[in-house]
């Protein structure tokens, strides 16, 4: 039974989606970020195609690991919010993040640059990490009296 003010905790899968797009557009203003601090503080003077080629590099590397992370840490943000179902909201984060992502790119770059398989699976395991850590910590705390 819950107060009348309080909500009946319970499953947030709109909640897990939006989670999910928020993953994705920090891993976007994060990559943005790295690129615009090289360009105007840390090498100053290069080349168009310098700055092309450290832009992909940099997408490729934060988009796996940085999205891997956010996607993570967002799917465990939520986790607090849940009664159950902890792996499938987590997967759905995840899967929030990838199609986000996919999109994006799709609507950006017109395909998949390499890496967004690997990038994907990640983002998968990272989600379903999440719920399983949260879902372990859970059940022991529930048989503490």
């Amino acid at each position: 039974m819950t107060d009348a003010g309080v909500p009946a905790r319970g499953d947030r899968w709109p909640r897990a989606v939006g989670y999910g797009l928020l993953a994705e557009v920090l891993t976007v203003l994060t990559i943005i970020a790295i690129v615009m601090a090289y360009r105007f503080l840390f090498a100053r003077g290069l080349s168009d195609a310098d700055y092309a080629a450290f832009g992909m590099l940099t997408g490729k590397t934060i988009g796996t690991v940085g999205g891997t992370l956010f996607t993570f840490l967002l799917a465990r943000l939520l986790m607090p919010r849940l009664t159950r179902h902890f792996v499938e909201h987590g997967l759905v984060v995840a899967v929030a993040a990838i199609a986000f992502s996919v999109g994006g790119s799709l609507a950006g770059h017109k395909g998949l640059p390499d890496g967004y398989l690997l990038a994907s699976l990640l983002k998968l395991g990272a989600g379903a990490l999440a719920g399983v850590l949260y879902s372990r910590s859970t059940s022991r705390n529930r048989n503490v009296v």
